[in-house]
């Protein structure tokens, strides 16, 4: 697979910003790069992050005998963790290499190498048959898809009868709110090209034979993290300073972005223009 040029800036972003997500998200123990969903079982933000992905696997209502496709996986949390809760097998795609090298690092110092495999794809034109997937999984990676009515179609052809998809994700509460200076300084920090409204995500869900539909906005279970990645930002910020003061090696360009969306993430939250949202369909 040939990666395209916004594929390759997304691949070059999670590279670049590694490190950030190891000071500030504890990626070598929480295997997550995601947002923490706070509630009356959380009492941590470690335990939050967990939380999430307990959250997902009872909306899906993922069993043990089911086969999961972890769209976007990352370095392999989230399939880890159905793999190590459940007992069921999780296949996690990404667009890098070095994530699908660590995805599988990680899951054999888990010791659950016989039940997940991680490959390089994209997740909306795989090389899966028809029908492959009982559960289609995408937590915070499918604002990255190139056009997401076309990972819901991929994720319905890939889906057994009566399969599940399930997303946790941003959604702007209007389309035309990616236009805001306030998103697109997150959203450019991030390398996302543009999120979809939670409306027309289920339009789009509906059209591609999805039944059961619901949608959940959970912004107020992830606000903890919003404001955790808030206040990174000053800290960084203060970070970067100190390096320039140092003639230390300056930041990359990704690096920089990633922090200052620390800052319009929140602003734009906590202005309504866009939320979190929880979002299952049934084939």
């Amino acid at each position: 697979m040939q990666p395209t040029e916004y594929h390759k800036k997304i691949i070059d972003y999670y590279r670049d910003t590694e490190n950030a997500y190891k000071d500030s998200w504890d990626l070598n123990n929480s295997l997550a790069i995601h947002y923490g969903y706070w509630d009356d079982h959380v009492s941590s933000f470690q335990e939050s992050l967990i939380r999430m992905n307990e959250v997902m696997m009872i909306a899906a209502g993922i069993q043990p005998t089911d086969w999961v496709l972890d769209a976007g996986c990352g370095v392999g949390g989230s399939s880890i963790f159905l793999a190590s809760m459940l007992g069921c097998r999780v296949t996690g795609i990404t667009l890098s290499e070095r994530q699908r090298e660590q995805a599988t690092t990680n899951a054999k110092k888990k010791d659950i190498g016989d039940l997940v495999d991680f490959r390089v794809m994209n997740y909306a034109a795989t090389d899966f048959p028809d029908a492959s997937f009982d559960v289609v999984w995408g937590c915070e990676s499918i604002c990255y898809a190139d056009d997401k009515e076309q990972f819901i179609k991929e994720a319905s052809r890939l889906l057994k009868p009566g399969g599940r998809l399930v997303v946790a994700d941003g959604f702007v509460s209007a389309f035309e709110n990616n236009d805001n200076t306030i998103i697109r300084r997150w959203l450019d920090g991030w390398q996302v090209n543009y999120l979809e409204t939670p409306e027309r995500f289920r339009h789009f869900m509906s059209n591609a034979g999805f039944k059961e539909i619901t949608s959940r906005n959970i912004s107020k279970q992830v606000s903890h993290s919003a404001r955790r990645l808030y206040r990174f930002y000053f800290l960084a910020s203060i970070y970067l300073l100190w390096k320039k003061i140092n003639f230390s090696k300056p930041a990359t360009e990704f690096q920089k972005k990633n922090i200052t969306a620390c800052k319009y993430q929140y602003k734009g939250i906590k202005k309504g223009l866009w939320q979190y949202g929880l979002i299952t369909g049934k084939k």
